[in-house]
């Protein structure tokens, strides 16, 4: 079975309450007979991407407005999420209804961290696309959405710290992106969560373990769809590259 159509046993009522309001009858649309791809994947998927898109616009109005930059951000994640052009109209419009919303963002993140079980690769896909939006605006970091960020990683019970390292320059940005330069050698133990004097087997330790997360064979074995695949392809490249610039330092390699 499909990542998507396993999201339906989590015991998430789908489309209920506030979200279901959000999504309304934009739903309807969006089921094309001639899609073989079956209902119900369909309906997890739609629904994961109505509270992204919520969460989207409530972190990027959290400084009080939402600027170009953001709006920016958000098209070009709409864009690598491969959503068609029904998809992606569904989600500019979510994103426009929660603008407005009172459904406070948490109730979002606690209903997507057991929606999607907790799953480390989705959780931090999830996360990544909040983050991306709101560093959009620049290096300064407007505090209540930093604040909303650290609020989804403990919701979605990814370690403690993991946004606080993207920050510090070890979140992986799109392999288009052109500011993706290369790595000092600070940045590249952030990437780690290491300490500048750790020893040579702990950081050994730490690399495999980070690297494991994302590797290709223990995605595949997960079924997971392919947006969530290319997030984890662009982290498992900049922990490689850590490790690297590391050993070198070091004297290693």
């Amino acid at each position: 079975m499909n990542w998507w159509g396993k999201l339906i046993g989590t015991g998430i009522g789908m489309f209920g309450g506030p979200v279901g309001a959000i999504a309304g009858a934009a739903l309807g649309h969006l089921y094309d007979e001639d899609d073989p791809t079956p209902k119900d994947e369909r309906k997890a998927r739609i629904l994961y991407l109505t509270y992204f898109f919520s969460c989207a616009a409530k972190v990027a109005k959290a400084d009080g407005s939402i600027s170009a930059e953001e709006i920016s951000a958000t098209e070009s994640l709409i864009t690598r999420m491969g959503l068609n052009e029904k998809t992606g109209e569904f989600a500019k419009n979510v994103f426009r209804k929660a603008k407005t919303s009172r459904r406070p963002i948490h109730e979002d993140f606690k209903e997507v961290g057991q929606m999607i079980g907790y799953e480390p690769t989705v959780a931090q896909s999830f996360l990544g696309g909040l983050f991306e939006i709101v560093r959009s605006n620049g290096q300064k970091l407007n505090e209540i959405q930093v604040r909303f960020l650290l609020l989804g990683e403990e919701r979605l019970k990814l370690p403690a710290g993991t946004i606080s390292s993207w920050i510090r320059g070890g979140y992986a940005p799109p392999q288009q992106d052109p500011a993706a330069d290369g790595l000092s050698l600070e940045e590249a133990y952030d990437v780690l969560g290491l300490a500048r004097d750790c020893s040579n087997a702990g950081l050994k330790k730490s690399y495999h373990g980070k690297a494991a997360d994302f590797h290709p064979d223990k995605l595949r074995s997960k079924n997971l769809p392919d947006e969530f695949v290319c997030f984890a392809n662009d982290q498992l490249a900049k922990i490689n590259q850590a490790y690297d610039i590391i050993c070198e330092a070091r004297g290693l390699k």
